[in-house]
């Protein structure tokens, strides 16, 4: 008994020393844990760096940059309003030739309808000679001038005004014979065989050609293009916003598309409808001078009035075309401008107060009231 009492003491003192080692292992652990520190949330808030510039007011003076092909100012197309061949004219009908105003462009053959004519005005020769005896007896004081128009009838030419009646009774009588109806249907037919014979309304150049001589014209068919080569329009289109700055009378500074030539035109008239494809507005331009030529391309700019106390910005600027970015407490501020002039790559703009900090370069993501770190470029 006396040896195994030092080896059960021994093993009681072993596991009591265990015991309190996993004891203090416990609490140290717990310790530990009470120790630590929960981490500080912060919520931390991007700031966009913004660059900003003071509003520079201005007097500025600018041109509107346009361009459109040149049409003639007076151009007809060449219709027939008869029907029959073709025998030419004063000059060769081909495109190119010029003619005179008064040359007869188109001659189209009307010896039927002439010969048609006579004999109309014959009849009606022949109904004023039958009335002279009932004139000469009941109407004395009007034979004279009636028998003087029948001595003067000539088929061959244009009827000639009619003796005007001296009273309702005599009218009366006239009317009763027909005479005024045959007259002035004589006189229509006459204004229909002058379209036998189609002139140049003035001195022009025939443009196109599209029959030729000998060829059957109908009634209603196109002939050609006349043109007159001395005065053309050119229209350029317009940015409505621009209107304002333009008005008829306006000179307009004009280059072909090489700039080795120029000349100068003026706005003559606008037409402020805006094209819903384009959005634009016509100023059509009057133009004269030597080498103008119909289809030619050119570039137009037009002056315009004085711009005063505008604001010059980049394009790229514009907040749905009318907005632009202020900076103002370290924040943006949506500020509504009007656009007086749009260039290559920059507009012109009024709406700003003269105090104020514009933004310079456009900002991703940008709205009213967003939180910015302004820098100013310039200090």
């Amino acid at each position: 008994m006396s040896e195994n009492h030092p080896r059960l003491r021994q093993r009681i003192i072993t596991s009591v020393l265990g015991v309190l080692i996993l004891i203090g292992a416990y609490f140290f652990s717990e310790s530990l844990k009470g120790s630590k520190k929960q981490p500080k949330q912060t919520n931390k808030v991007k700031i966009t760096n913004v660059i900003y510039a003071p509003v520079e007011l201005k007097n500025s003076s600018v041109a509107i940059q346009s361009n459109g092909t040149l049409s003639a100012k007076n151009k007809i197309d060449i219709i027939s309003r008869t029907q029959g061949v073709f025998e030419g004219g004063d000059r060769s009908f081909r495109a190119g030739v010029y003619f005179n105003e008064g040359d007869i462009l188109v001659s189209i053959d009307n010896a039927e309808y002439l010969a048609n004519l006579r004999a109309s005005r014959a009849e009606l020769l022949q109904s004023i000679t039958a009335i002279l005896g009932n004139l000469k007896f009941d109407y004395v004081e009007s034979f004279d001038k009636w028998n003087t128009y029948v001595q003067n009838f000539d088929v061959n030419h244009s009827l000639k005004d009619l003796p005007v009646t001296n009273s309702d009774r005599e009218n009366a009588f006239i009317n009763s014979k027909s005479i005024i109806t045959q007259y002035y249907n004589i006189k229509a037919e006459e204004v229909q065989a002058s379209y036998y014979d189609i002139r140049a309304p003035y001195g022009g150049i025939l443009r196109e050609n599209i029959v030729d001589k000998g060829s059957m014209i109908s009634a209603g068919q196109k002939l050609g293009t006349f043109i007159d080569p001395s005065v053309y329009e050119l229209e350029v289109k317009i940015n409505p916003s621009e209107l304002k700055l333009i008005s008829v009378g306006k000179k307009v500074a004009l280059t072909n598309g090489e700039k080795t030539q120029s000349w100068n035109g003026k706005i003559s008239r606008i037409n402020k409808v805006i094209d819903p494809q384009s959005q634009s507005a016509i100023a059509i331009v009057e133009v004269r001078g030597k080498d103008l030529r119909e289809g030619m391309f050119l570039q137009a700019e037009i002056s315009t009035v004085d711009l005063k106390d505008v604001a010059e910005i980049g394009r790229n600027l514009l907040v749905d075309e009318k907005y632009v970015y202020l900076v103002a407490d370290s924040m943006l501020q949506k500020q509504e401008i009007d656009v007086l002039h749009v260039a290559d790559k920059t507009v012109f703009i009024s709406g700003i107060p003269t105090d104020a900090w514009i933004v310079q370069k456009p900002v991703s993501g940008a709205y009213a009231g967003m939180k910015v770190n302004p820098i100013n470029l310039s200090e």
